[in-house]
């Protein structure tokens, strides 16, 4: 993901749900998922450290809808249990659009979902507050095309994950 981390919102694991199952169970910690997406079926194993938080089936952990091998940890906060071993689908995700980086290269912000804005720099906030913000386009391609480039005229680098 470049110069970017996860931030355990856990929407990407939670809509992936209807594409990833168990396949068969080994033992508590040894699995089989099936990536519905590829049709690959994967030998996984819960790291001993999440053996505990893997367990918990219950609603306040786990909801059947979502990927076996996520849990949330805490209120908006989510762990997948499989991490080191996650399928590729999984390890290529991008959970946003466009990566924002100062002159210097630095990673300042990213837009995540449709038109979301991550960032504590204020200078990326104002021009995206300003101007960003008001583009109508309800066509994500043209409105993506009309962000990036007040992006860059206000002095911004933009990289799109979709390229």
């Amino acid at each position: 993901m470049g110069n970017s981390s996860c931030s355990r919102c856990g929407k990407c694991c939670i809509s992936l749900g209807k594409h990833m199952s168990l396949a068969a169970s080994l033992s508590p910690r040894s699995h089989y998922l099936r990536v519905g997406v590829t049709g690959e079926i994967l030998p996984v194993t819960v790291p001993p450290d999440c053996a505990d938080l893997f367990a918990k089936r219950d609603p306040e952990h786990y909801d059947p809808s979502w990927c076996p091998f996520l849990r949330r940890v805490e209120e908006g906060t989510f762990l997948c249990t499989i991490y080191p071993a996650r399928p590729g689908i999984c390890r290529q995700f991008r959970c946003f659009t466009l990566s924002v980086t100062d002159a210097s290269g630095k990673v300042v912000g990213r837009v995540v979902g449709r038109k979301t804005l991550e960032s504590t720099d204020p200078a990326l906030i104002h021009v995206w507050n300003e101007q960003v913000k008001g583009i109508q386009d309800s066509d994500l391609v043209v409105w993506r095309e009309k962000a990036e480039k007040i992006l860059k005229d206000a002095g911004f680098g933009v990289r799109s994950w979709e390229d």
